[in-house]
């Protein structure tokens, strides 16, 4: 074969090419990103639509069937499930698998553009939800304080450990959840409304025309121009109890006259505590395209900063981290794929008998698994279970080949070659059934790339890691070994 009596005669000029693909291999290995699973994407949209006070009936009929026969013609929709709430519907949209979701996306937006106002006026603007596995939370954080009570804390977590969180690199969201939320109630009296012949909704658009932030254009001279801000929004309980609902007989009925403006907190629905103290919890969420890894070990390092900031006896307490189960299975991994050289190399030293002979042999697992590092990282997957478990699988299928050319390498020596003809002779032998067998193995594996749905997705990678590994291994059993 051309390829292998070009190897040894050129052997200085292909030891370095191997040395600087094991060199980009290793380069690679630094920038690949550890996750636990792969990146899986399902072909799922939710649509959630809040309106406030409805019962479940009520909602199915003026909200959730109108949802559901404007997104029925949005292209590829395999299935569309609803679920009708007090105040809540949720409609569930299933796609094809391998559909573009965020195409998916957009022509669910533009359905919905047809149905805006067809709804009450007063249900929100419906939610579009694109399920994405790497939205679920990588770290939570407890706040507690014996100083401090439960809208304290939620107001320091909000206001001042969120924004610090949130600038650190690779974190998408945090999100406090617990504790006591500020609200401003008005509570209106039934007998006084009726006594002003006043009605709810009155009160309720009296309130939204005086609480709202609008543009007041600009005024410029021959130099300068200058913009103008107005104060439209609430800034205290004054304001909101002299707002004047109506002018009647020449007296101005305001909503302090028929309500009482109370300045409290939203009804408690959840309670937290954390080590028998009363706490909020603090949950992060990573960019899509982040390594879980380093975002949770750079959030964990910048805590002790954060609280140093904090009020005097805040403190935050780590109580779960998903980078430590990934650090332990890739660690498991690791080892299960380091044993398993061990094990090939000693199963070849009892076989050949020869040290030299197997160290030879046994060069072409990393050599194989390194340069995959590098294929990985231009395809843009990631180290993760799969991967790795690919990886640890073809760890024994690595050396098939190359002790098939040292074995016939090691014949025709002894027949009196010369050792530069012996690995020449001797590889092209064996060249032809060596490639038949390894493409006979990537004839198991390929298919698996076109299985369709989740099993696809989740067993891609390992799939690549495998036949990229063999093909290597073919190569290096062809050029390296002789």
């Amino acid at each position: 074969m051309k390829m292998t009596e070009t190897a040894i005669r050129r052997g200085v000029t292909f030891a370095m090419i191997y040395l600087i693909a094991v060199g980009f291999g290793l380069f690679s290995l630094a920038r690949l990103k550890l996750d636990l699973f792969p990146k899986l994407e399902f072909p799922v949209i939710a649509l959630i639509t809040q309106y406030t006070g409805v019962g479940p009936f009520d909602m199915e009929t003026v909200v959730t069937r109108p949802l559901e026969e404007t997104v029925a013609v949005v292209e590829n929709v395999t299935k569309i499930t609803s679920q009708s709430a007090q105040s809540l519907s949720l409609v569930s949209l299933e796609f094809g698998w391998g559909s573009d979701m965020n195409q998916a996306e957009i022509d669910v937006r533009n359905a919905l553009e047809w149905v805006r106002d067809a709804l009450p006026e007063d249900v929100t603007e419906p939610l579009i939800f694109a399920f994405d596995i790497s939205m679920q939370p990588i770290v939570y954080f407890s706040v507690t304080s014996p100083v401090h009570g439960a809208a304290e804390l939620r107001k320091i977590s909000e206001r001042e450990i969120e924004p610090r969180l949130e600038r650190i690199p690779g974190v998408a969201s945090a999100m406090t959840s617990g504790g006591m939320a500020r609200e401003i109630k008005i509570l209106v009296d039934p007998l006084r409304l009726r006594a002003y012949n006043l009605s709810i909704q009155q009160i309720t658009q009296a309130l939204q025309i005086n609480n709202l932030q609008l543009p007041a254009g600009y005024i410029d001279d021959e130099r300068q121009e200058f913009s103008i801000q107005t104060s439209g929004e609430y800034t205290s309980i004054e304001e909101i109890e002299n707002t004047s609902v109506m002018a009647m007989n020449g007296v101005n009925i305001r909503i302090k006259d028929v309500a009482d403006v109370i300045d409290g907190f939203k009804d408690e629905r959840q309670r937290i505590w954390a080590n028998g103290e009363p706490a909020v919890s603090l949950v992060l969420q990573r960019q899509s395209d982040a390594n879980t890894v380093q975002v949770c070990r750079d959030v964990i390092k910048a805590v002790p900063q954060i609280e140093s900031e904090l009020p005097k006896g805040v403190k935050m307490e780590l109580f779960y981290d998903s980078s430590e189960f990934i650090r332990l299975s890739m660690s498991n991994l690791g080892s299960t794929a380091i044993q398993a050289v061990l094990l090939t190399f000693l199963v070849l030293l009892f076989f050949l008998g020869n040290f030299r002979t197997s160290i030879i042999v046994a060069l072409s697992i990393p050599v194989s698994i390194i340069v995959t590092f590098a294929v990985m990282d231009q395809m843009g997957l990631t180290l993760n279970v799969i991967s790795m478990a690919g990886l640890a699988l073809a760890v024994g299928m690595l050396v098939d080949n190359s002790i098939v050319v040292v074995e016939s390498i090691f014949r025709i020596r002894q027949e009196g070659e010369k050792p530069a003809d012996a690995a020449n002779k001797g590889t092209n032998e064996v060249a032809m059934a060596i490639t038949a067998s390894t493409l006979t193995t990537l004839a198991v594996f390929l298919p698996v790339l076109f299985v369709p749905g989740l099993a696809g997705q989740l067993f891609k990678e390992m799939v690549i890691t495998i036949c990229f590994s063999l093909a290597v291994s073919l190569i290096v059993a062809l050029t390296l070994i002789p």
